[in-house]
């Protein structure tokens, strides 16, 4: 099954697409402000998340899932989005969005599948209240988790930080040598 297979492989996948946007990037200095706001606010929604996500323990519905089923989804968008602000390359951004389509759409749609077998009715009536891609101005009721620094650690979403400064990095050397 394609979904099942992206989601065990969309890391692999990515690493060859990051790697050919680094290669195409023509770093943009003018717009590294407007790039740091997108990329911090992905990844501080990415923290949030991770704070509260145990993973096969419990329906995560506290912190940001309250407002968004799939906040690091969400996350990894917007720090998408500030990386093909400051790349400038219209290649990036095909590749961006062609990897979110292809890769992330269907993997929630799998990811879901399971929560529904797990989680039943109680995640039918939470996807029913929270949408899965974009923030309600309602939040969801009740809350599972609690956020908690050991669990940003145990999720390992230090590896998207240091990810993002290897990219700035890359860009920035690129750009003056």
């Amino acid at each position: 099954m394609y979904a099942e297979f992206v989601r065990r492989q969309r890391r692999n996948i990515g690493i060859p697409l990051v790697i050919a946007s680094l290669f195409l990037a023509k770093f943009q200095m003018q717009y590294l402000w407007i790039s740091l706001a997108f990329v911090i606010a992905g990844e501080a929604i990415r923290i949030w998340a991770a704070g509260h996500l145990r993973k096969e323990q419990v329906m995560t519905t506290g912190g940001p899932y309250r407002i968004i089923r799939n906040p690091l989804y969400l996350g990894s968008f917007l720090i998408g989005i500030g990386f093909c602000i400051v790349a400038g390359s219209m290649w990036i951004w095909i590749f961006m969005i062609a990897y979110f389509l292809l890769c992330y759409i269907p993997v929630i749609r799998f990811e879901e599948g399971i929560l529904r077998e797990k989680f039943g009715a109680s995640f039918t009536s939470y996807a029913a209240a929270v949408p899965a891609l974009y923030p309600s101005l309602l939040p969801y009721p009740q809350s599972s988790t609690s956020f908690s620094w050991q669990q940003v650690y145990r999720n390992k979403e230090y590896n998207a930080v240091i990810g993002i400064l290897a990219i700035y990095a890359v860009l920035i050397l690129k750009q003056y040598l």
